[in-house]
């Protein structure tokens, strides 16, 4: 039995060596197959993270950049509209104004143009008033001569005259 267990040995040794040799042949072809490639690939996604990182990067800042000059041309933006505004409400007063005049030279000149009217409507109303007067008085006078002149109806036909011309005079007074 001693010689089984060295034989058993020694060909266990000899197995061992040669799995050690088979493992590193293995690791060799392994590592040359599947490690340098997947070396290189993870070496290509590091460059390809790192370059988007970077683009990203760029990105971001060119970004802030523009944030900055929009946030410029807004502000620009609103100096210039406050002008406008401002500028608007100046014409706008400037308009308001000017309509004011023009309005108040209107309202005068339609006034005037009432009193004329007025004053021509009145003297209209006093011609007529006279010449209806006159009409009056030759009637009444045609109407005396007509009659017998006494006191009393001279008195009586007055009284009527007048209250005819004082009635006319209330229609159109």
């Amino acid at each position: 039995m001693g010689l089984e267990w060295q034989t058993i040995i020694q060909s266990l040794n000899l197995t061992i060596v040669a799995n050690w040799i088979n493992f590193g042949i293995l690791v060799a072809v392994l590592s040359w197959l599947l490690f340098r490639p997947a070396k290189e690939f993870i070496q290509e996604k590091r460059e390809t993270i790192k370059s988007r990182i970077d683009n990203a990067q760029e990105k971001e800042e060119t970004a802030r950049e523009l944030k900055k000059e929009r946030e410029g041309e807004l502000q620009e933006a609103k100096e210039k509209r406050s002008e406008i505004i401002e500028r608007a409400e100046h014409r706008a007063e400037e308009i308001v104004e000017e309509g004011r005049g023009e309005a108040e030279k209107e309202a005068e000149r339609i006034v005037e143009q009432a009193k004329k009217e007025a004053g021509q409507e009145k003297q209209e109303a006093f011609d007529e008033l006279e010449e209806e007067y006159v009409d009056m008085a030759l009637a009444g006078a045609e109407k005396v001569l007509e009659r017998e002149i006494n006191r009393e109806d001279h008195e009586k036909f007055l009284d009527s005259l007048f209250d005819q011309l004082k009635e006319k005079e209330l229609r159109t007074g």
